[in-house]
């Protein structure tokens, strides 16, 4: 009787251990903060690669990350989503994060939020905001894009891949001042020289849109019913956004096709670019969203 009990008791003291662990914050087993080095003029990588889903599911390692990048990719939002943090801001960190054994993508969300919160004492709340939209549909003369088309796979005497050299790459600029894309058929986005080429593959028109939101800095929603996958190029001028030219254009009262836009003097607005390229155009309306407002943050991490 007297072991009957014991058991019972053990099972019981691990049943409380199991719940109080699960109830824990998610955490990375391991976090470095450190502020990243002075920019040196040649440009600088950006970016986080790494974790759940990747070729180095245990670690992340992030470059030249503000704050305003963290919080965004914490809370998996566009950055018209958060108010509070600019992504301009210069204060950028190096960060090196062991993630658990099996974390999913989810989890890791989880694990940067409370990231935050740590070292950086962030705290947010959500709340609705009113403001421009944009519909994404097909233009008068239907798409122009072209269906994506499944890439056979690398024959066994092709050439090997040639790993990425240290610091920035170096591109070339076709007669009109383009920047011309690396060799292959992935997808590839470069802005230089106030252009910018986007080269998609495999793209769905609902990745379309967040592109064009991110771009635009307001949210665009794929209303055009195209299902499939798709392959293109596309090239305009990011000089046009300085002064909101090619953007803010028509009434937003029921919606208004931003279409015929005029060109720079340095080459198609993206909007322009959009309807004669791809045969896509937007439409502005008005619309909620929700945000994420920061009401705290510490600029300076505790210690590692």
């Amino acid at each position: 009787m007297r072991t009957t009990a014991t058991i019972f008791l053990m099972v019981l003291s691990c049943g409380a251990a199991w719940s109080q662990s699960a109830d824990a914050p998610l955490t990375f087993e391991v976090a470095s903060i450190k502020p990243s080095p002075p920019p040196d003029g040649r440009g600088m990588r950006v970016g986080c690669p790494g974790g759940p889903g990747s070729s180095d599911p245990g670690r992340i390692t992030c470059t030249n990350i503000n704050l305003a990048n963290l919080v965004s990719m914490a809370y998996g939002l566009a950055r018209y989503q958060l108010l509070g943090l600019s992504l301009s801001d210069t204060d950028r960190f190096e960060i090196t994060a062991k993630v658990p054994e099996g974390a999913t993508k989810e989890q890791v969300k989880l694990m940067w939020q409370n990231l935050l919160k740590e070292r950086f004492k962030l705290a947010v709340h959500r709340e609705q905001k009113e403001m421009q939209v944009y519909e994404l549909s097909v233009a008068k003369g239907g798409l122009k894009a072209k269906d994506s088309v499944e890439e056979p796979p690398p024959s066994a005497d092709a050439p090997p891949s040639v790993p990425p050299r240290d610091g920035p790459p170096k591109f070339q600029l076709d007669k009109d001042g383009f920047p011309e894309l690396p060799a292959g058929r992935g997808p590839s986005m470069i802005m230089m020289n106030g252009k910018a080429r986007w080269r998609a593959s495999k793209a769905t028109m609902d990745q379309v849109a967040s592109m064009l939101g991110a771009q635009l800095n307001q949210p665009v929603t794929d209303v055009t019913g195209l299902k499939g996958k798709y392959d293109f190029t596309l090239s305009w001028a990011t000089e046009s956004f300085g002064g909101g030219r090619g953007v803010a254009v028509g009434s937003s009262e029921g919606g208004s096709p931003l279409a015929g836009l005029p060109d720079t003097d340095g080459g198609p607005t993206l909007l322009s670019a959009l309807q004669s390229q791809l045969g896509l155009k937007l439409e502005q309306k008005k619309g909620s969203i929700e945000v994420v407002v920061v009401d705290h943050v510490e600029r300076v991490p505790t210690e590692n």
